[in-house]
């Protein structure tokens, strides 16, 4: 899944209401075992149609299926398939972006699929449970199975996506469909509690994803919009799926269950895309290193965006590379592919902070494998006056009070744009090299262990890594939460022993910096990551202690041993003809404090409107999450969301309100959506759960 899910551009995607019998496809299929011409790439030489139809599940259910069909050069020409499944709408919130993306593979000779998960948009059935449940997977082998029998398939595969089609593509891997030959996964997930929206690195993060999902699920089907009653039943009365989430919050099989860290490793070659400033930069390297089937990884300065147009750059053309692997394992052409480096890694170069960056200074480098040969582990320890030193220090304790609101600089979730860090790091122990004499390159996981102590059961503990330029700003570069309850066993949390000294270690997330000469290295560490992580609800103060337990270790590569690689510059995008913009304007966020009252406020809002033929489409949003110095365990998250959807004939809007916040003891959720029709009130729905508090 998921952040910043309805906001990478605005949304939605083309119809044309085409019968696909309106071409015939038949004959035998291309042999797979020709070998030709080496580098040789599908051109875009298909013109292509667009038509609507549904596959038939076993129990019943009908889901909704947007094809982009080339048309054939020969009469019985076939194609392989690539699938496409979420829950996000394609036939209105998603209409346009898929287009883009299916529009570039059918003119290189690939029929696409795009598949409304059942009980979202416009396929039948009811709501899933919760994300990726045990019917959405089992359709998506059932679907790879019909499509791959189509007269117009090769019986080939693929099935790729970004976010939640990312990571439905790699649990649908593990259940190795005998028709899957390979995935494209961007911005995925190897592990669902630690490296989620929901629980980042075990602890709670509350995302305006959560209600944009749950908002937007309660949508009728598309594309009549009826508001019958088996709709209020299967969508609008169904629960949001935040409530069973709280309800799990500490690590179980909820969250194993289909986590591939926790199954037999990958058996499908994958091609995985990920972000230095998104979410989910860690579950490339994981798969790389795990997988039983050949994989291809890049790794570039992107959050959670396609790289082709990301609003940082640098951009390339991941489709045209994508294409080539497509052509290798679903058409059978010998392209040399897997002869080539497989690994391509944006490495950044050193640079002040800024929430408006556009190209991010730095070089791509190749290599032929993960981890990277040669690699060495060096270790920095805090010590007594602060500076980060590269010797074992004496012990000493210094102590930091709790300040639940500091860390709104680093934002939503690790990784994204940010600007100076100064002032988070006021509220936190702060420890700083020597100026560097010359520049140093890291690319990896840099891991952390804390001696601790606190004067409370629930701490969270935050490590960020910084870059500190000679004008003494400060730049993010990855950091890394820590729920200590679950520092023996993340299925058995333990609290705290106030007073008594304990070991806490941790990973920092995949990051990618060259330190300049002249700058300073800068390990943070507080105890508050707001509004990351939703506070612990203690007043008072916890310890480090310095000495051979307290340090920071660092990956450091070895100089490139390959050529700069050239990666493809983006050609830009098909459009639908009936598609427009009207406006659309965020996500912006904006942090502030009142030092005088010692509240901290996190806001981000949202507003976009679009076209699709005759229908009009609208979406607004405003999420906002405070908490008090005083009450840190009272804080609060509340959010709007508002759709309106203008069918000839009809208008329809879904608005939802949601109310979360906490005590020492419990989280309260009141949630309520509300659905007017032609300006009439005609149905609201309320929940109101009150759920204790599990090591969070």
């Amino acid at each position: 899944m998921k952040k910043s899910l309805y906001i990478a551009g605005v949304f939605v995607f083309m119809v044309f209401f085409i019968s696909l019998s309106v071409v015939s496809y038949s004959a035998d299929s291309p042999s797979l075992s020709a070998k030709p011409t080496i580098g040789k790439i599908s051109e875009p030489i298909y013109q292509f149609e667009v038509g609507k139809g549904t596959l038939k599940m076993p129990d019943g259910v009908k889901l909704a299926v947007t094809y982009f069909m080339p048309i054939p050069k020969v009469k019985g020409e076939q194609f392989p398939v690539l699938l496409k499944m979420d829950p996000y709408r394609k036939d209105d919130f998603f209409y346009q972006s898929d287009y883009a993306r299916s529009a570039y593979f059918a003119k290189r000779g690939y029929a696409t699929a795009r598949v409304d998960v059942r009980g979202t948009g416009a396929s039948e059935g009811t709501v899933p449970s919760r994300e990726y449940s045990d019917p959405e997977l089992n359709d998506a082998v059932e679907i790879i199975d019909q499509l791959s029998k189509k007269e117009w398939s090769n019986g080939n595969v693929g099935m790729y996506g970004m976010s939640w089609s990312a990571f439905n593509s790699i649990m649908t891997a593990t259940r190795k469909p005998p028709a899957l030959k390979a995935i494209l996964a961007i911005h995925g997930s190897e592990d669902l509690y630690y490296n989620d929206v929901h629980y980042i690195d075990g602890v709670m993060h509350l995302d305006y994803y959560d209600q944009q999902i749950d908002t937007d699920n309660a949508l009728p089907q598309s594309p009549k919009y009826t508001t019958t009653e088996e709709f209020f039943k299967n969508r609008f009365d169904r629960e949001p799926w935040i409530i069973e989430e709280i309800k799990n919050q500490r690590d179980s099989d909820f969250w194993r269950t289909e986590s591939l860290l926790f199954k037999t490793p990958l058996e499908v070659p994958a091609y995985l895309i990920g972000g230095l400033l998104d979410g989910y930069k860690d579950f490339a390297p994981y798969i790389f290193e795990t997988s039983h089937a050949p994989v291809k990884m890049d790794i570039g300065p992107y959050n959670h965006s396609y790289p082709n147009n990301s609003p940082i750059g640098p951009r390339y053309e991941w489709r045209e590379l994508a294409t080539r692997w497509w052509d290798y394992w679903l058409k059978g052409i010998d392209n040399g592919i897997l002869d080539e480096p497989l690994v391509t890694i944006f490495v950044r170069s050193g640079h002040e902070p800024s929430t408006v960056l556009s190209e991010t200074p730095g070089k791509w480098r190749s290599e032929a494998t993960w981890p990277i040969a040669g690699t060495i582990n060096k270790k920095y320890y805090p010590s007594g006056t602060h500076p980060l030193v590269d010797t074992i220090p004496a012990e000493t304790e210094h102590s930091l009070v709790y300040s639940p609101g500091a860390g709104m600089s680093a934002g939503g979730w690790w990784g994204e744009a940010t600007g100076d860090m100064a002032g988070d790091d006021a509220k936190s122990l702060v420890y700083d090299s020597e100026e560097l004499k010359e520049d140093l390159q890291i690319i990896g996981m840099p891991k952390v262990s804390l001696s601790v102590q606190s004067d409370a059961p629930l701490y969270q503990w935050t490590v960020r890594l910084e870059d500190v330029s000679p004008n003494g700003k400060v730049s993010l570069i990855s950091g890394a939460l820590i729920n200590p309850t679950q520092r023996n066993d993340r299925l058995d949390p333990e609290a705290l022993n106030p007073g008594e000294t304990t070991t806490l270690s941790t990973r920092i997330h995949f990051t990618t910096w060259t330190f300049k000469a002249g700058h300073r290295m800068r390990l943070s560490i507080s105890n508050a990551q707001f509004p990351m992580a939703w506070p612990t609800p203690s007043k008072g103060s916890t310890k480090l202690i310095t000495g051979s337990n307290t340090w920071l270790e660092l990956p450091i590569p070895p100089p490139p041993s390959l050529p700069e690689p050239s990666l493809p510059d983006p050609t830009g995008d098909d459009s639908p003809s009936d598609y427009k913009e009207i406006y659309w304007f965020g996500p912006t966020s904006s942090s502030e404090r009142d030092e005088i009252e010692g509240i901290s406020t996190f806001t981000t809002s949202s507003d976009a409107a679009w076209t699709i033929g005759n229908k009009n489409f609208a979406s607004s949003e405003f999420y906002s999450w405070i908490v008090k110095d005083d009450d840190p365990a009272g804080a609060s998250y509340s959010g709007m969301r508002r759709n309106v959807f203008e069918i000839p004939g009809t208008s329809l809007v879904l608005s939802s309100l949601f109310d979360i916040s906490s005590d020492a003891s419990n989280f309260k959720i009141s949630i309520t959506r509300t659905l007017l029709k032609n300006g009439k009130l005609i149905r609201t729905k309320s929940w109101n759960e009150t759920i204790p508090r599990d090591f969070q």
